[in-house]
């Protein structure tokens, strides 16, 4: 963990490990209303701790600020949509959080191709998370959208199976991004040359006879 951004990532995965425990507890208790507002929590906090690490890792001044400050329009809407649907669970913020950012996360990538870098992209932790993350919030962008759709048991699972596929694709890729060694000393760095450095050009040398 030596960057901001991994410190963040590495919260997020013990908010995710705490979430699994006490959202398979409440699931097998039986305990309807405790585990939809476990899911409501989890919606707001993975949101928060994934755009802070964005955040971090993203380039342009003016797209850490978006990122950061979306949390705040996210976290308005969020409340609403919970007061409104208190018996059940809305699958409106989920929604909103996996389109968000996986336009956040192809911005990422779009910086990632404009910018020279001193070793291969596919060595980085932060593009390995990435990759994992749009793999997942974009696999299972129609599992949330259509889960509520049918009733039909068929359906319902293969909709879960899809989940479940999906789910443990995005962890391998997390856990091997790990194998990646996150470089710090301004491997991110646009390309320069530096003043100093006479370079060729187009001028007649001017030769004077002995």
């Amino acid at each position: 963990m030596n960057s901001k951004a991994l410190k963040v990532f590495f919260i997020y995965t013990i908010f995710l490990a705490v979430f699994l425990i006490l959202s398979t507890i409440a699931y097998h208790l039986k305990y309807n209303s405790v585990y939809y507002y476990i899911l409501k929590i989890y919606t707001i906090l993975e949101y928060i701790l994934l755009s802070q690490y964005l955040h971090y890792i993203f380039e342009h001044p003016r797209a850490k600020r978006l990122v950061l400050y979306s949390t705040v329009p996210f976290l308005i809407f969020c409340v609403v949509s919970f007061f409104v649907d208190k018996a059940i669970f809305s699958n409106y913020p989920s929604l909103v959080e996996f389109l968000a950012l996986m336009m956040f996360i192809i911005y990422f990538f779009y910086e990632k191709m404009k910018t020279v870098v001193e070793y291969p992209i596919y060595q980085s932790i932060t593009f390995w998370i990435c990759v994992g993350l749009f793999l997942y919030f974009a696999g299972n962008f129609f599992y949330v959208l259509f889960i509520n759709s049918s009733k039909d048991l068929n359906f319902i699972i293969q909709m879960k199976n899809t989940y479940s596929v999906v789910t443990v694709c995005k962890n391998i890729l997390i856990c091997a991004a790990f194998f990646a060694t996150e470089i710090l000393d301004n491997a991110n760095d646009v390309l320069k040359v530096p003043n100093e450095i006479e370079l060729d050009d187009f001028t007649v040398p001017n030769f004077k006879k002995s």
